[in-house]
This record gives structure tokens, sequence and C-alpha cells, in this order.
């Protein structure tokens, strides 16, 4: 059995070694840097838990991958229940349904100023997606930018766009194409 600093010292060790492994496996699954982050650090904060019980005789990689990949698919499926509820809320509060046009295209124009707003490059990729509906490999061809830079840009401006709006709202505007102006 280990003293405390030992047992610190070693988990130290392992932290390092293995974190950005850990991180590149839970984003090859949730294609989320953050959430990928925290999942790794949920699944390092388990192993410290229960320290006394991992057996070191054998390689800690394939514990610590199997850790992460658990946490990642609760993670999802986190994910989708939220994602279904969402919708159920939508379905149920005729307060999001925006039946009176006028507020309907008021709150377009909101939105679409606001994207307007962006820094430059952002707009631009904000309005391929969602105003003129193209894929991410056609908005990056376009522009002569990867596809993970438009995935930045993208969550860039969503992140910008759920700060000043309802993220119920603009998932209603956004995802319906007869809201395209």
């Amino acid at each position: 059995m280990q003293t405390n600093k030992q047992a610190c010292s070693t988990f130290e060790q392992i932290f390092k070694q293995h974190y950005r492994t850990l991180c590149f496996h839970a984003m090859s699954l949730v294609n989320d840097l953050d959430a990928s982050k925290d999942i790794v650090h949920d699944a390092f904060l388990s192993l410290w838990n229960h320290w006394n019980s991992v057996d070191f005789s054998r390689p800690i990689l394939p514990y610590l991958l199997n850790l992460t990949r658990n946490r990642a698919l609760n993670y999802l499926e986190h994910q989708k229940i939220r994602h279904t509820h969402m919708q159920q809320h939508l379905a149920d509060d005729p307060t999001y349904t925006l039946s009176d046009d006028s507020a309907r295209e008021e709150l377009i124009e909101q939105i679409m100023e606001r994207i307007n707003h962006l820094p430059e490059r952002c707009s631009q990729v904000m309005q391929l997606c969602f105003i003129e509906c193209k894929k991410y490999k056609e908005i990056a061809e376009e522009l002569n930018i990867s596809v993970n830079t438009v995935k930045t840009h993208i969550s860039l401006g969503l992140k910008t766009l759920r700060e000043e709006f309802p993220a119920s709202l603009l998932l209603l505007i956004l995802s319906n194409p007869n809201s395209q102006t």
C-alpha cells in the first residue's frame, strides 16, 4: 500500500502521461472539447476515488480508456435525453411556437442582426450554414478554410447567440427551414 504522498506522485505521473490521449479518445466519441475535458477529469476523479482497489500490476491505460469511454457514452445518453426533453418542452409550451408571424419575423431579424455583428468570418460561416443551409464541407471549400475552422466559427457564433437568446428559440428558428429569410 502506498503512502498518500506516493499515491499523489503516482497519480500526477499517470495524469500527465495519459491526459491528452484520453481527451482525444473522449473527443472522438462526443465531438465536444469542453465536454471531453470534463469526461476525462471525471475518469481521473474516479481513479483517485478507487485508488486502493485498482490493480496497478496491470497496465493502467486500458482501465482509463474504459472509464473515459463509459463516461462519454453516459454523456451522450444524457445529451439525447436533454434534447428529447427540450423538444417536448417546445412542443408543449405555446410561448415557443411563435404563432404570431410578426413576433417570429422580429425575432429572426434580431438574430440576423446579431449574426451580422459577429466577427466577419464567423458571420459568413453562420450565414452560409444556417441561412443558405450549406454543409460544413461546402462552406470550407467556398471560404478556403478547414472543416474544423468552420466548426469552430459555428461553435463560437452559437455561443454568442445563446448568451442573448434562449437556446430553445434559437433551436426553433435555426432548425426551421421556413424561418430562413
